[in-house]
């Protein structure tokens, strides 16, 4: 602080009374300290010399200590100390320094003067007048643009380096995207504990969704978040009008070794008391439950009352024990089961027979050693996996009926033959495994019909020949490899569609010269045989194919051989008719005449008297040959054997059956490629009430489907794809187990068709299980049902039907 000397005084002259500095002291008492203003008219005047004054006038005082001097001010302000001016921020600051001291209505002017006391105890008369400093607004302004200049500078460079993690992000390569996605999509690192804002924020969503999902989250129990997940909080944000019941609850890969009772109460919902207080019930509508990879060795009796619980998977626990099981067996809305690697042993109890919407059952990896009889009440199991078991054989006879489409018994301890003397055709089945057992034989009989199968599995076996596979029209694979094959299946050229065969590591010395012809063929494994011609090891399909095909054509008969040489008439006795036509046309094993591809124009009953008085013809293959009508007359003399009739790829339609023609044992026609334009004369002339499977295929068939089995009651397979049918009726799909109009001029379908799926047929009448329509006219459904395949269209169909029919069809049944 800048205090006046008075030697300082005396030497300027400026000396002053003490009334003078009274006056000048309680003018100035309300200035700030460091800023003395004095009035306008008085700043003059000190710029003059002032008069002097006396060294009596003033008191001497002692110097105040550093201490006093910055010492903090106390709470209530005493007299004589000076507060600083604070200026409001709203304030804008003067424009000059000058304005601050002149003007008449500045802030320091309205001051009330009083006599002030510095804090070093003098008065304010004793502060000399100082220049006026700058304001600190310049100050505040300066220091202000800079932090402004300064937060822009920061948020440029901020979004110049987001701007750089974008461009470096987007030059990553997809695999190291993939991999920085894939380090911990779902914030499940092992070793993690769940958090209860974890668990909170997924029972939120699947109260609006409807789906909770606490797997791999390493539980012992179900957590209290998810047991009161539907309970009223007071504090949530949620609306009561977002919620929904739950429906399917996935806790699988955890390590729960029990549920709590009070998840599923063992309480039938419509009888409780409603005075009592209700049970747990939010479980009550679910439709499918995940628990597998879990360490359950029981489960509580409250999942019996699950009305619309659908999908049960347990596999990969520990429910050993067959009376863990009895409640799952209880639940008979169940149509998909799966109980693998459980360690489940011994029979698989029969109370599995009270699950009759069961579809999929899969067993794989326990130690069950049979299977009950009771399986065959398991009407609409189409999926049944009993792999990896200790089973010696399977009630097949008990199974023949179920429409079974994928069969899966590999790894087991079956022996002898798989299919019984008695079963001699399934029509559903699609794939079969077999592998790695210790089967000799594939069928006790020397036939068996498998029309619709597509796959199969019988590798590392014991077989020694397989049964006659023509029949099996839609086979695309066999794997074969690592058994006891001397020969190729018999058959296996008249297979149009396979594509893939393996018979590796097997002991076949020939290959039939007629799988060159196989067109469809696309990979043929026959490594490691003991092949005749080593050649052949080391050619690829293509050229081995090539190679057979060429063969094949130099060892077709001529006309002119097959009946017989000019020379050798002129030359030698007369040769037996019987014997020429015996050398040239030979009924094969099981009864099997395969003439196609041979150019035949028409089929003389001379040509087959002599070989049915050997043998019955069982099989008759025509197919790819000018035939252009029916062999009425050499088929007459095979009518009480034949079972099975190829007369594809022949242009018949030229000539159409105009006479009756009586087949009572015909189970199989093929007529596919055949230039048809009508099924009337056949409808009109052929008898076969045997039949059951019926192809024509890619043909020139025009108007409405026909109802074929007004005429042949036992058809269950027809296959009518590539024609120009432009309507169905629902008298036309009815009773079929199999229907193919794909790729026709269809321009609606029946509804009431959809009335014809497994869950709604009475029991004692066939259900349609496969519907092939895609590629028609129709807008309804539309293709994304199509694809969905049989089940989907069928549901659509169902739901557009009307309540009046609804109720006939009722009535009816």
């Amino acid at each position: 602080m800048y205090i006046k000397s008075p030697a300082a005084s005396i030497r300027n002259g400026m000396l002053r009374t003490s009334e003078e500095d009274v006056e000048e002291t309680e003018s100035t008492s309300s200035l700030p300290p460091h800023k003395p203003i004095v009035p306008a008219a008085k700043a003059a005047a000190t710029r003059q010399p002032p008069k002097s004054q006396s060294m009596i006038s003033r008191k001497p005082r002692t110097m105040p200590s550093l201490s006093q001097v910055f010492g903090e001010a106390p709470d209530s302000e005493p007299t004589g100390i000076i507060e600083p001016l604070s200026i409001p921020k709203t304030r804008k600051p003067p424009s000059t320094i000058s304005s601050n001291f002149t003007s008449p209505t500045s802030t320091t002017s309205k001051q009330s003067p009083r006599t002030s006391i510095t804090s070093d105890g003098y008065s304010a008369t004793d502060i000399p007048p100082k220049e006026p400093e700058p304001k600190k607004t310049a100050k505040s302004s300066s220091a202000l643009r800079e932090s402004i200049a300064k937060a822009k500078a920061a948020r440029k460079a901020a979004q110049q380096q987001q701007l750089q993690q974008k461009r470096e992000s987007s030059l990553k390569s997809p695999d190291a995207l993939e991999e920085d996605s894939l380090k911990d999509p779902f914030n499940q690192l092992p070793g993690m504990e769940p958090t209860g804002a974890a668990l909170q924020s997924r029972t939120a969503s699947a109260r609006k969704s409807g789906l909770l999902n606490i797997s791999a989250m390493g539980l012992t129990a179900i957590p209290n978040e998810v047991m009161t997940m539907y309970t009223f909080d007071p504090n949530s944000n949620d609306v009561w009008y977002e919620n929904v019941d739950l429906v399917k609850f996935m806790a699988a890969d955890n390590e729960l070794t029990s549920l709590p009772d009070e998840a599923f109460p063992d309480v039938d919902l419509a009888e409780f008391n409603a005075d009592e207080p209700g049970p747990n019930a939010q479980f009550g509508g679910l439709e499918h439950i995940d628990l597998h990879g879990n360490k359950l060795s029981s489960l509580p009796m409250g999942l019996r009352r699950l009305q619309r619980l659908r999908t049960l998977n347990l596999s990969k626990n520990k429910l050993d024990s067959m009376d863990a099981l009895d409640v799952v067996f209880s639940i008979e809305s169940l149509t998909e089961l799966k109980l693998a690697e459980n360690n489940l042993s011994g029979m698989l109890t029969s109370d599995i027979g009270r699950l009759v919407k069961l579809e999929v059952l899969d067993l794989h990896g326990n130690c069950l050693t049979g299977l009950p009889d009771s399986i065959a009440d398991l009407t609409a199991l189409r999926i049944l996996n009993v792999s990896e078991n200790r089973l010696p054989s399977l009630p097949l006879m008990a199974m023949k009926d179920l429409p079974l489409t994928e069969l899966n018994v590999w790894k087991n301890r079956l022996d002898g033959h798989f299919f019984p003397k008695a079963f001699k055709r399934h029509d559903t089945l699609q794939v079969l495994n077999i592998a790695t057992n210790n089967l000799d034989e594939l069928s006790a009989e020397d036939t068996i019909e498998l029309p619709n199968l597509q796959q199969l599995f019988v590798e590392q076996n014991c077989l020694k020949f397989f049964p006659n596979i023509s029949s099996w029209k839609s086979l695309l694979t066999i794997i074969a490899s690592e058994n006891r094959l001397s020969a190729l299946p018999e058959g296996l050229a008249d297979l149009e569609n396979i594509k893939h065969l393996d018979f590796t590591t097997n002991d076949i010395r020939l290959i039939d010269d007629n799988v060159g012809s196989m067109e469809s063929l696309v990979t043929l494994r026959i490594s490691n045989n003991p092949l005749r011609e080593k050649k052949f090891l080391g050619m690829d399909t293509d050229d081995l194919k090539r190679e057979l095909n060429s063969r094949r054509e130099v060892k077709e008969p001529s006309q002119d051989e097959e009946e017989g040489s000019v020379q050798t008439e002129l030359t030698l006795a007369p040769e037996s008719p019987t014997a020429t036509i015996t050398h040239a046309w030979r009924v094969k094993q099981r009864g099997v005449l395969d003439r196609s591809s041979t150019n035949l124009s028409d089929l003389e009953p001379l040509d087959i008297e002599p070989l049915i008085a050997k043998s019955d013809i069982r099989c008759l293959y025509l197919q790819r040959n000018h035939l252009e009508k029916f062999p009425v007359p050499a088929l007459s003399l095979v009518a009480h054997s034949l079972i099975d009739l190829d007369l594809s790829n022949n242009p018949i339609g030229r000539t159409e059956l105009s006479t009756p023609l009586s087949l009572p044992n015909l189970q199989n026609l093929t007529l596919s490629s055949s230039a048809l334009t009508s099924l009337e004369p056949l409808i009109a002339n052929l008898s076969a009430p045997s039949l059951s499977f019926l192809d024509v295929s890619i043909n020139r068939l025009k108007g409405p489907v026909p109802v074929m089995r007004a005429t042949y009651p036992n058809l269950v397979t027809f296959l009518a794809s590539e024609n120009a049918f432009d309507s169905l009726s629902y008298e036309a799909v009815e009773g079929l187990q199999v229907l193919d109009v794909a790729n026709n001029d269809i321009d609606a379908l029946p509804p009431r068709a959809g009335l014809l799926g497994v869950d709604d047929v009475p029991p004692g009448k066939n259900a349609l299980r496969r519907f092939e329509v895609a590629g028609n006219k129709f807008r309804v459904p539309r293709w994304q049902v199509v694809s969905k395949g049989t089940e989907a269209i069928l549901d659509h169909l169902k739901n557009r039907i009307s309540e009046a029919e609804m109720k006939e069809w009722k009535a009816s049944a």
